[in-house]
């Protein structure tokens, strides 16, 4: 009889403690309910806020074990009556019960996510204790950007993209590999950003590294070629500091179809806000030239994107400088060159030859001709009458001036040298037709109808019936003609004497 008191006291702790139980567990139930993240509302309110965009969905299931959801046909808007800003077939948001307390997304999956670059109209302010996400994984996305171009919008297809710690504390990781659409290559490239600047996203940190193999420099229409390129990147968005290494096995000329070799380690600065480009030091080997240039690809002032370079070259041949840019077979003349040039190339689809401008001061030593025909007729010109195998030229220097705009190359104070002789010219040459139209001054000190070589031989024949009547003239005004596979040499008799 005594533990029946004892009994009932032990059932009515469980009865209590049972029903206290049950109310926790109604209590958990109800805030769950009015709480609970990963409701249709809720997620469509925090998304918006992330993206600064209204949106909606086709369909939505709730998921509660693991607790988060599924949205199907997500669509961002910033613009109710525009073109969406992302579309993601099939969204996929999961936690659990430990992180939710924190704040915390375990993943977020977009599936067929296709993202149309738009600038958030106005920016909400940040929450007080913005929600991290752990991973954002969107493999098989695209990112289309708009552009003033008849070829459409510029086009990323992501193959794989991944984001952790997004918004977390300290930096974010990511990682992409990627088809890049200017040049059109694979693009691969990691690295870290953040924290996010919400103030100035433009000034947000980042760095990492990138890897671009075999880009197809066709899409630029006046060049082509595969590149490949490595590097790291440091900086901001709207600042980047860049150091990498380029190589193009055969850097093309679309218009002559010819190229050379082109290597290069550079130094670059990098707007990735507005796409420009400048670049303090680049070291570059273009077939046998060793170069030194510096320069940018940005804006000018009507908005369009001009490429300005300064390039030296104190260790180069003639023969690699100028042969991308001809026609022939075999660039006109072989030397070792230097210069200094300035460049530029506007955009547009016009013949290379025929938009690049140019200015450029030059010194050639040890210069011969290499066209066959024209070596042979210079040799027979140099030829004693009773010799039986023609002499070959002695070599010569060339130093000048020239300007190239509008597919034409202005030469002054162009000046030839030898032993013997020396010519000073000015004229043009056609870098799309290859016509020859110089004028200058032959000046020898011996008799010009005795020449076998050199400056001398080239115009022997022509102009000896004027030295017969003239024997002790030593300036001689004379002309090259014609194209550079048959050039024409004579006198100027256009000038007086």
């Amino acid at each position: 009889m005594g533990l029946w008191p004892q009994q009932s006291r032990i059932g009515k702790g469980i009865v209590i403690a049972g029903a206290l139980l049950l109310v926790l567990i109604v209590a958990g139930v109800i805030l769950l309910y009015h709480f609970w993240p990963f409701t249709e509302e809720a997620v469509k309110r925090e998304l918006g806020d992330a993206a600064s965009a209204k949106v909606s969905f086709t369909k939505f299931h709730d998921r509660y074990f693991p607790p988060g959801c599924v949205a199907e046909g997500a669509v961002f808007h910033r613009n109710a009556s525009g073109e969406p800003f992302i579309n993601i077939r099939r969204l996929t948001i999961r936690s659990n019960f430990f992180d939710l307390l924190h704040h915390h997304i375990s993943l977020i999956r977009a599936e067929g996510a296709q993202v149309n670059w738009q600038k958030a109209e106005n920016t909400a302010d940040p929450p007080s204790q913005p929600t991290v996400v752990d991973r954002l994984v969107a493999d098989d996305a695209v990112l289309e950007i708009p552009r003033k171009s008849a070829d459409g919008p510029l086009r990323f297809v992501f193959h794989e993209f991944e984001v952790k710690n997004l918004q977390g504390p300290g930096q974010s990781s990511f990682a992409a590999d990627l088809e890049n659409p200017l040049p059109h290559g694979d693009l691969k490239v990691s690295g870290h950003f953040g924290p996010w600047n919400n103030s100035a996203p433009k000034k947000t940190a980042l760095d990492g590294n990138y890897d671009l193999e075999q880009a197809d420099l066709s899409v630029f229409h006046s060049v082509g070629g595969l590149v490949s390129s490595k590097g790291r990147f440091s900086g901001m968005f709207e600042n980047l500091d860049v150091q990498g290494q380029t190589s193009t096995p055969q850097l093309t000329v679309t218009s002559t179809h010819h190229g050379l070799p082109l290597h290069t380690d550079f130094v670059a600065k990098v707007n990735g806000a507005a796409g420009d480009v400048i670049l303090p030091r680049v070291k570059a080997q273009f077939g046998k030239d060793e170069l030194d240039l510096h320069g940018s690809i940005a804006r000018d002032k009507s908005g369009k994107r001009v490429a300005n370079f300064e390039i030296e070259c104190d260790r180069g041949r003639i023969e690699d400088t100028f042969y991308p840019f001809i026609h022939s077979p075999r660039a006109a003349l072989t030397g070792d060159v230097k210069f200094r040039m300035h460049v530029t190339i506007p955009p547009g689809k016009e013949k290379f030859d025929e938009k690049i401008g140019l200015a450029s001061t030059f010194d050639i030593a040890n210069a011969r001709f290499t066209h066959e025909k024209t070596q042979m007729d210079l040799s027979k010109v140099a030829e004693a009458p009773d010799q039986k195998r023609p002499n070959p030229l002695a070599p010569a220097s060339l130093r000048g001036q020239v300007v190239v705009k509008e597919g034409t190359a202005h030469f002054s104070q162009l000046r030839i040298e030898d032993q013997d002789a020396s010519a000073e010219f000015h004229g043009t040459f056609g870098l799309v037709d290859e016509r020859v139209n110089m004028h200058g001054d032959l000046k020898t000190a011996a008799s010009l109808t005795k020449a076998t070589h050199g400056i001398k031989a080239v115009f022997a024949k022509v102009l000896e019936p004027f030295f017969k009547k003239r024997p002790h003239e030593t300036v001689v005004p004379v002309k090259i003609g014609g194209t550079y596979g048959h050039p024409q040499f004579g006198l100027d008799l256009s000038k007086k004497m």
